[in-house]
C-alpha cells in the first residue's frame, strides 16, 4: 500500500471519527447525555453499530474525544499565550480560568468527562494517547518554562507533576458543581495554585 493511499485512509478514519463525535454532541445537546444511547449515536452518524464501537467503546470515550479535540484545536494559540506570560503562577491561572470558561459553557458534559478521567486515573492502567486529556501539552509547556526559570523543581519526573496539576484542576473546579451559587472562581484558582507553588506549609513556618 503506497503512502498516498495510507494518507487517504487516515483522512477517512478521521472524518468518520469527527462525524461520530459531532453526531453525539448534537444528540447530547438535544436530549441530555443520560438519555442518549449508543444506538442513537450510530443512527445519527449513519454508521453501523459495529463501526461505532470500532471507534468508541462508550459515550464516555466519545465525550473524552470531543474534549480532547477541543483542546487540540486551540493548542498552538494557547501555548503562545502561555509562553508570553511572565511566571508559573500566571500561566497556571490562565490555564485554569480557560478551562473554567469551557466548563461553564458545557457543565454537564465536563462533569461526565471529569468523572471518566478520575476512573481512568484510579484504574492504575496506562493511559493511551487517545485517552489523554488534551491538557497535557499545555501543562508540559508550563512545567518546561517553570523549570527553565527555576520555579519548578527538576528532581521529580515531569509526568508526576503533570498528574499533580490535573488533580489541582479538579480541586479548583469541584466546588463549582457542589456550590455553584457561592462559587468564586478566582479565589478557588488562586488557592489551588498557591498550594501547588508553595506547598502546604503555613505562612508562619515560611517566615521562620
Amino acid at each position: 500500500m503506497n503512502q498516498s493511499m495510507m494518507n487517504r485512509m487516515d483522512r477517512k478514519k478521521e472524518e468518520m471519527r469527527n462525524r461520530i463525535i459531532d453526531s453525539a454532541i448534537t444528540l447530547f445537546d438535544q436530549f441530555g447525555i443520560d438519555e442518549v444511547t449508543m444506538d442513537q449515536i450510530a443512527e445519527k452518524a449513519d454508521v453501523a453499530k459495529g463501526t461505532l464501537y470500532n471507534y468508541f467503546s462508550s459515550k464516555d470515550t466519545v465525550i473524552a474525544a470531543y474534549i480532547q479535540r477541543s483542546f487540540y484545536n486551540h493548542d498552538r494559540e494557547r501555548i503562545e499565550e502561555i509562553q508570553n506570560l511572565p511566571n508559573t503562577q500566571e500561566r497556571l491561572t490562565f490555564l485554569l480560568m480557560t478551562l473554567l470558561q469551557g466548563i461553564r459553557r458545557q457543565k454537564a458534559l465536563f462533569e461526565k468527562y471529569m468523572l471518566y478521567r478520575m476512573r481512568l486515573t484510579l484504574s492504575f492502567s496506562p493511559i493511551s494517547n487517545e485517552m489523554e486529556s488534551g491538557l497535557s501539552s499545555l501543562i508540559e509547556e508550563i512545567i518546561r518554562l517553570g523549570r527553565d526559570e527555576g520555579d519548578i523543581r527538576t528532581d521529580l519526573p515531569a509526568d508526576l507533576i503533570v498528574g499533580f496539576v490535573e488533580y489541582i484542576l479538579i480541586a479548583a473546579i469541584k466546588p463549582y458543581y457542589l456550590q455553584p451559587e457561592t462559587y468564586d472562581p478566582q479565589a478557588a484558582v488562586d488557592a489551588c495554585i498557591r498550594l501547588f507553588i508553595n506547598g502546604s506549609k503555613s505562612e508562619k513556618s515560611e517566615q521562620l
